[in-house]
């Protein structure tokens, strides 16, 4: 998003009286793209179809400087056409991509992303969904690799080791 369409967001609110929505769009890993908005009255931009009848809602963004992260959760209504219970049992929205905006809806033209992130711990009860969003920060505070360091962290001659304690000439 260009910084025009997030001064125009800006311009728009210092006035008071808004007309401002979120706007928000899930891209399953299988390519599908679902897309909501809190408005009560369906948006149109980035080549995407907004429902308004979704009934999804969002908890206040966690913001923060640095590496820390961003983590927030989606509220929402489980509907035939939307978001099914069988497809979070499926896992179809485990590591979704999510984007999320601020839009002026009577000019989506001015809107800013206010958050991009994935779906992480998704769970239904009583007909609605819970989904913990995680941040883009949130893949750096996975550990990979190995940990080297001074001494040694396996056993002499163990698989880890990988050495052979019968090998002639070492005792």
């Amino acid at each position: 998003m260009s910084g025009a369409g997030k001064d125009a967001v800006l311009a728009h609110a210092r006035r008071g009286l808004t007309t401002l929505c979120t706007a928000w769009a899930i891209r399953r890993r299988d390519g599908v793209t679902l897309a909501f908005t809190d408005h009560d009255q369906p948006l149109d931009f980035d080549g995407l179809a907004f429902r308004a009848d979704s009934g999804l809602s969002a908890r206040a963004l966690a913001q923060s400087t640095g590496l820390s992260v961003d983590n927030t959760e989606a509220l929402g209504a489980l509907s035939d056409d939307a978001i099914r219970e069988d497809e979070i049992e499926q896992g179809r929205f485990d590591g979704a991509e999510v984007r999320c905006w601020r839009v002026n809806w009577a000019d989506v033209a001015a809107r800013c992303m206010i958050f991009r992130g994935t779906i992480g711990e998704m769970q239904r009860a009583g007909g609605a969904f819970r989904a913990e969003l995680r941040g883009l920060t949130e893949a750096l505070n996975r550990p990979l690799g190995r940990v080297f360091q001074k001494p040694c962290t396996a056993v002499l001659g163990d698989a880890a080791c990988g050495f052979d304690l019968a090998t002639a000439g070492y005792a």
